[in-house]
C-alpha cells in the first residue's frame, strides 16, 4: 500500500511534493518525484520521509509543468533497500515514461517472463516495462495502460508520465486502491486520497473502477470502465486503518465507517469496562463509535510517540523495537479501572502485547481488548503486507482464548464480517484476509505465500 500523487500545471512539482506530505501514512520507506523539464524526464526518488528524502530547496528551481510522485510501504521487493522505489523512469530516445503506482501485481512474474524476456525484481519494475513495451508496440500510452491493465492479475492505482508532458491516471477494475482528482484554475491535481487534495484547498472527485484519464495541458479525455473486470471489490483495509479518517473512498467517510465498526463492536460486547481507551491514531474512530453503543466513557489513555511512525508498515526487523517505544500512558486513566482497549485490527499482536504490559504496569485491574474488524486469518496479495498465514496470530492460534492467552489480555473480542459490512456498506468489498474467499478465482495460496514472502 502506497502514496501517488501527481499534477499538471503551474509549480508542479511543489504541488507534488505537497501531496506526498498529505499521503505520509501510506509509506514510510522511500519518497519520489519525476517530471518533465526540456522534453526530458527527471526524478529524485530516495530512502526515508518525505521531508527527509527530499528537500524543499531541490524543488525550488524545478520549472515543470507536470510532475507525480510516490510514497513507498513495500509489499514486494527489498525493504528499505531501494529497491521498488518509485516513480521508476523506463524508456529511451525520443520515448519515455515514468509511473508510479500503489497496489500489488500478483501475475507480475510471469508476464515479465512472457513479454519483457526476463525477470523483474518488483511488480513496479515489471508494471513500468510493460506499459513502455505496449507504448512502443501500439504508438498510444493510454492504449498501453489499458492493454496492460487487462493483462494484470491483482490490485492498482496509477499515475504515468510521459516526456511529451501526457500524464495518465487509471485505477484497476475491481477498484481496489483509492485514487481521486480535481481540476480547476488550470490545474490538473491528482492523489491516492481525497483528503490530500482537500487539503490543498481543491475539490476531489473519485476516479471510477476501471476508469483511464489522460490530461495534455488543455483538454481531459475520460475512457470509463476501460479496463474489465467481473466485480466491484474495494480493499476493505482502507477503511479499517490506511486511509486517513477525512478521506471519502467510494462515495463513503472513513471516519464515519470507523465510527460504525466501533458501535457494532459495542453492541456485541457484554463485559463489564469502566473506561474505553483508543490505540491511537487509527482506533480512534472505532473507539468513539464502541463508547457511544457500550454508554461507557471513552478517555486519551494512551499516548502515541508521533515521531516513530506507523509501526505496522514498517519493515520486521525494526517492528518490534518501534511497538515498544511507540505509546505512553496516562496513569489516572488507567489505575485500577477496567479497560476496553479498542483497536482498529489485529495482525501479528506485536503491538498490542506491548499495549497490555504497558497498561498493567501502569496499574490497570483488568485490560480487555477489542478489535474493530474480525480475525485475520488469511494473507493477503493485493497490497497490504501480511502475505503469510504463518505470521497472522488469528491464523496460529485456534480461538479467541488462545489470542487473548498471547497477547496477556483479559479477553478479546472481534467485530463480525457482517458488522463490517454494515460499517462500510458495501455489498462486496475484498474481504480476503477474513474469509479467505479472494476476488480472482484458482489462486494458488501456497505458491504465492511462497513468492512474496520476505522478512517474516
Amino acid at each position: 500500500m502506497c502514496g501517488i500523487a501527481a499534477c499538471y500545471g503551474v509549480d508542479a512539482a511543489k504541488y507534488v511534493y505537497r501531496l506526498m506530505l498529505e499521503l505520509q501514512h501510506r509509506g514510510q520507506e522511500s519518497a519520489g518525484i519525476a517530471y518533465v523539464a526540456d522534453r526530458c524526464i527527471k526524478s529524485i526518488v530516495r530512502s526515508g520521509y518525505v521531508i527527509s528524502a527530499i528537500s524543499p530547496d531541490e524543488l525550488s528551481s524545478v520549472n515543470s509543468s507536470v510532475a507525480i510522485g510516490h510514497v513507498r510501504y513495500s509489499t514486494s521487493g527489498g525493504y528499505m533497500d531501494g529497491e521498488g522505489a518509485q516513480p521508476i523512469v523506463v524508456g529511451n530516445g525520443n520515448r519515455r515514461i515514468s509511473i508510479a503506482f500503489n497496489g500489488n501485481i500478483i501475475n507480475y512474474r510471469e508476464l515479465s517472463r512472457e513479454y519483457l524476456k526476463r525477470e523483474c525484481v518488483s511488480d513496479s519494475e515489471a508494471l513500468a516495462g510493460l506499459i513502455y513495451l505496449f507504448t512502443l508496440e501500439l504508438g498510444d500510452v493510454v492504449e498501453a495502460v489499458k492493454e496492460v491493465g487487462n493483462l494484470v492479475l491483482g490490485s492498482y492505482s496509477l499515475v504515468v508520465l510521459t516526456n511529451n508532458n501526457e500524464l495518465i491516471i487509471a485505477r484497476d477494475g475491481n477498484g481496489f486502491k483509492p485514487l481521486a482528482y480535481s481540476i480547476q484554475d488550470k490545474s490538473f491535481v491528482v492523489a491516492s486520497e481525497t483528503s490530500a487534495i482537500e487539503a490543498l484547498g481543491f475539490s476531489a472527485r473519485e476516479v471510477g473502477p476501471g476508469d483511464i484519464l489522460s490530461y495534455d495541458g488543455s483538454s481531459l479525455e475520460v475512457l470509463p470502465n476501460a479496463i474489465r473486470s467481473s466485480c466491484f471489490t474495494p480493499c476493505i483495509f482502507e477503511y479499517i486503518y490506511f486511509s486517513r479518517p477525512d478521506t471519502i473512498f467510494n462515495g463513503i467517510q472513513v471516519h464515519e465507517a470507523r465510527v460504525r465498526m466501533g458501535a457494532f463492536l459495542g453492541k456485541l460486547d457484554t463485559q463489564e469496562v469502566d473506561v474505553a481507551i483508543p490505540v491511537p491514531d487509527s482506533g480512534r474512530s472505532a473507539a468513539l463509535g464502541y463508547s457511544i453503543a457500550k454508554h461507557v466513557m471513552l478517555d486519551e489513555g494512551l499516548i502515541r510517540n508521533r515521531y516513530v511512525g506507523r509501526s505496522f508498515i514498517m519493515p520486521p526487523n525494526i517492528r518490534e523495537f518501534i511497538s515498544s517505544i511507540k505509546y505512553g500512558v496516562v496513569k489516572s486513566v488507567v489505575n485500577g479501572r477496567r479497560l476496553a482497549v479498542i483497536d482498529d485490527s489485529l495482525i501479528r499482536g506485536t503491538t498490542m502485547k506491548e499495549v497490555v504490559k504497558l497498561l498493567r504496569s501502569r496499574g490497570a485491574h483488568q485490560v480487555h481488548v477489542r478489535i474493530a474488524s474480525p480475525p485475520i486469518r488469511y494473507p493477503c496479495f493485493m497490497g497490504i503486507d501480511f502475505p503469510t498465514r504463518r505470521e497472522l496470530i488469528a491464523a496460529r492460534l485456534a480461538n479467541t482464548g488462545s489470542i487473548a492467552k498471547a497477547i496477556e489480555a483479559d479477553s478479546i473480542l472481534y467485530n463480525t464480517v457482517e458488522g463490517l459490512k454494515w460499517a462500510t456498506q458495501l455489498q462486496t468489498p475484498c474481504m480476503a484476509c477474513f474469509t479467505g474467499e479472494y476476488p480472482f478465482k484458482g489462486l494458488d495460496l501456497e505458491r504465492l505465500e511462497n513468492a512474496f514472502s520476505r522478512w517474516h
